[in-house]
Parts: C-alpha cells; structure tokens; sequence
C-alpha cells in the first residue's frame, strides 16, 4: 500500500503550494538532523513502518475514541468515600480459612504430612468438594466448605514421581475426572525465583483465573535469598504480589525452626522459621504438628490478620497394594485437641453453665481447671463477649454479683437458688 499523503512529494507532474507549509523545497527551514524534534522523529518512525502499521496508524488517527486507554497511575489511593462505598463480599478458596486473593504459609517440622495435606485440599478445591469431612470411625469431626475453581500447584520439593503417585491416589479416592482443573509443576524450567519479580510474573500468567496457587517450599524459591536476612522482603512482597494480581488464594509451604526460640517460652509464630519480614507479610500461618508415626496431624494458626482459624486436626487414611504403592488416600476430620483457643474458652464456658447457673467467679476457675494454660483475663473477656451477643444471659444475684445461665436452659433450671462460690 502506498500511503497518499507521501506519494505526491514525489510525482513530478504535482505543483508544490508555494504558501503551503507542510511541502518540501529549499523554501523550507531545514530540520537540524543533530537534534530532530518530536514531529521530524515521528515521521521518521513512520516511513519506516510498513503498510499493515501504516493503515494501523491512520485508523487510530481518525478514530481515537478506539485507541486503548493510557496506564493508569500506581499510586491510587483509597479514600474515605470509597471505603463507604457497597464492597464486593470477600470469597474464601476454603470457608473462614483461606481468603481470595490473600498469602499464606503452612508450616511444620519434616514428616508432619504438610505438603499431603495441601495436596488434598487441592484436589478437594479443585472439585468444589468439601475439605476434611468427618471420619466415620470418630466423632467430633467438621467438614470445611471449598470454592471449587483451578489449582496450581509449583514444586520445588519431592519430584514428580511422588507428586503423580499421591495424585492418582487421591484423585481415585476423590473419584476426581481426568480433567479435574488441578495442574502440578514439578521442577519446571526455567524454575521460580521468588526474589525476581520477572520470574513471579511468569507463575502470575500461567495462574490467572486459578482460585488457589500452592508453592513447596519457600526455602527452594527464594533466589538463594538467606531466609533469616531482610532480603526476604522483596521476596515475600513479589508473593503477596502475585496474590494481588492473579485475585489467588497463595499457599507457601515452609518449615518450622529446629529450636525453640526461648526455650519454648515464646509466642506460637516464633516456631516459623526465618526473618521476622515473612510472617509479617502474610495473612496467615498455620503449623502442623505430628506426634511420630500417629495418623493423626493438627493445624493451629500461629498469625492470622482476620478472624481466628480454630485448631482442626485431620486423620489420613489410605490403601495399599501387595508392592507398597499407595492405592487411594485422603484426610479426615475429627474432634481436635484444642486447650488455648477461643473457640476452646466458648467451648469450656457452655459446659461449665450445663450444669446450672454460675456466678461469674465460680465460672472463671471452672474453666480455668479444664484450660490452665489460659488466663483468668481471656476467660472473664469471653464471658462478656459471649453476654454481649446473647450467648448467655446474665442476673444481678446477691451482693450484686453477676449471675450466668445457658439461654437454652429450661426456665426452671435458668435462676435456682445459686450455686457456686459467692465473693464476699
């Protein structure tokens, strides 16, 4: 194609304008070749397009409504308006456990079963099927609720033949399709360095639209980053962007320290392995703890920036055929031990007052014999917060002691004659 505005500067049968101002001639000033302007570097970027460019250019040009909008600035700010704004509901990957988007880290010592667990929930995600349902064989079990959608899993960590063995395992148990939307990586190359954030923009194409993105471990992902210096920063701050930008549920798997940190005196998350920048920046951590050989393991969030996660602890079940090889496997939910919760204080709370109304003394040291790791603090703070809902009912009793039942209590057995220690 030859472009029509040009073609006259060459036809010798064509008359310059002399008044014209866009021709050529010795009438006109000379461009300074040293030092062109913008308009003299556009044309020259032009004639060097070809024609398929060149009708590109002149349709933008006449319909610029079409062309696409300008980038938009990265400092947005949030302001009070939008904040009163209606606000999407937030999704969760796993029902008030893993949010979208959000970044997390499951963590434990060697042979805690970690990483199996995650590939069933994975697969479970991947379903839309419930998580842990309650084993059969005990009691107290509690299914979570999965928001079925695609799963990425990257590994960096046991190599694909145990990754295919533990899946088809668990598919057969799952009685997954072929095309269940779980895909697993196993030592991709070019691999993942979380300390590039070229190299997490990779991982971020091939997970768009994926609800959950699973990466084992963080200690093979890091560029070679010591996990104990602050270059873990940019290293954790390219995974909670990758969160962000794929709107995924992400999953780090990481390991706890071989020592405990004050001679086991400390906080829970001090049990989380590196520098203090990689629990500051996620939403969640979770640390799996396994007595040796037991079938059972159990999860308690050691951070959490929203609501409390209450410990749950999950029982692996599996086949086996005459060489040893997993046939199907799959974990199951069953009463956990939880001695330091809230959900545990509630717990105690309510059986304490089955047998009858309690003064609020009598009913702190009640739960406190069954919990004595909590303090009388975090008890009386659970009374008042279970009063303020509704979840127990309170009198003035004599001496103008607070007096709580049960609201589920029969009315006669709501306000007998009090029992209970009585604080003079």
């Amino acid at each position: 194609m030859k472009d029509q505005g040009l073609e006259n500067e060459t036809d010798p049968d064509v008359q310059p304008d002399r008044d014209s101002n866009v021709i050529l001639g010795a009438e006109q000033p000379k461009y300074n070749t040293k030092q062109p302007n913008k308009a003299s570097r556009l044309a020259a970027e032009y004639l060097q397009l070809d024609d398929a460019a060149r009708d590109e250019f002149v349709r933008i040009t006449l319909h610029p409504e079409d062309n696409p909008p300008p980038p938009s600035d990265g400092w947005e700010p949030i302001t009070v308006k939008e904040a009163r704004s209606p606000q999407p509901p937030i999704n969760y990957a796993v029902d008030g456990i893993f949010m979208m988007p959000s970044l997390n880290i499951v963590y434990g010592a060697p042979g805690t079963m970690k990483s199996f667990l995650m590939q069933d929930l994975a697969v479970c995600v991947a379903l839309g099927k419930d998580w842990l349902t309650p084993a059969k064989f005990k009691s107290g079990g509690h299914s979570v609720k999965t928001s079925q959608g695609a799963v990425i899993w990257a590994d960096f960590d046991m190599g694909k033949s145990l990754i295919i063995q533990r899946l088809r395992a668990l598919a057969d148990h799952y009685e997954a399709t072929d095309d269940v939307p779980v895909s697993f990586y196993s030592f991709p190359s070019p691999g993942l360095n979380a300390s590039d954030s070229a190299s997490v923009a990779n991982l971020a194409a091939r997970s768009m639209g994926a609800n959950m993105i699973i990466i084992d471990n963080l200690g093979t992902i890091s560029g070679g980053v010591e996990e104990n210096s602050s270059g873990m920063i940019p290293v954790m701050a390219n995974l909670r962007w990758l969160a962000q930008t794929t709107g995924a549920c992400v999953i780090v798997i990481h390991h706890q320290r071989k020592t405990a940190i004050n001679g086991g005196k400390g906080r829970a998350g001090d049990a989380l392995r590196g520098h203090s920048s990689i629990e500051g920046s996620i939403d969640l951590a979770l640390q799996v703890e396994r007595e040796p050989y037991s079938s059972e393991v159990t999860v308690k969030s050691t951070k959490t920036r929203n609501d409390e996660v209450p410990p749950f602890t999950a029982y692996f079940a599996y086949d086996k055929d005459p060489d040893g090889n997993l046939i199907k496997a799959g974990f199951f939910s069953v009463e956990p031990e939880d001695t330091q919760s809230g959900y545990a204080v509630e717990r105690e709370i309510k059986h304490a007052l089955e047998a009858g109304p309690l003064n609020q003394a009598a009913l702190w040291q009640t739960v406190k014999a069954e919990l004595p790791d909590v303090g009388k603090n975090r008890i009386v703070d659970k009374i008042k917060q279970m009063e303020d809902a509704g979840a127990l009912i309170a009198k003035t009793g004599p001496r103008f002691q607070l007096i709580y039942s049960l609201p589920s209590l029969p009315a006669s057995r709501s306000f007998p004659e009090l029992p209970g220690k009585v604080e003079p």
